[in-house]
């Protein structure tokens, strides 16, 4: 993995403040892994779903978060993937976007999957998750909430970027 700075983990209560308004809770969903129960969070490792208020488009969704820590404290690898959780689908049906720092950069990577942005990238289009590129915005919770809240507002579908 190539160097990167440093990410600091998320701070659930400032997402709380500054997001709650976008969260809803539905009779439909188990919330045990969500934000309305005891999600999983420890040193090593946050994991949480963020139901969403419903998109006149996409939906029932929601931004599910996992992050892995170092023994320093700061994230180690990251994953954030806003998609539909109502009714539940598999994983490229349900996807919507997402952004990662896994690396994809082993020699005998398919020149499709490298980004110049590599490890942090974004997969964009929501007919194919496997689609990757270029990620300079997103490497956080807050950066992630501030993406999704943008269609949350103008109900405006997401599309290929």
């Amino acid at each position: 993995m190539k160097e990167t700075a440093k990410l600091l983990p998320a701070d659930i209560e400032e997402i709380l403040e500054e997001y709650g308004h976008y969260l809803k809770s539905y009779t439909q969903l188990k919330d045990k892994d969500s934000i309305f129960a005891s999600y999983k969070r420890n040193t090593k490792r946050l994991e949480v779903l963020f139901p969403l208020i419903e998109h006149p488009i996409h939906g029932i969704t929601g931004l599910h978060v996992v992050e892995n820590y170092g023994n320093d404290g700061y994230v180690r690898q990251y994953h954030y993937q806003w998609k539909v959780i109502v009714p539940k689908s598999g994983i490229q049906t349900a996807h919507i976007s997402g952004w990662g720092n896994d690396a994809h950069d082993a020699e005998w990577t398919p020149e499709e999957y490298r980004v110049a942005t590599e490890p942090h990238h974004h997969h964009y289009d929501p007919n194919d998750r496997r689609k990757r590129k270029e990620n300079y915005d997103v490497r956080s919770l807050k950066d992630a909430f501030a993406f999704i809240a943008k269609y949350l507002e103008s109900k405006e579908e997401y599309t290929v970027q």
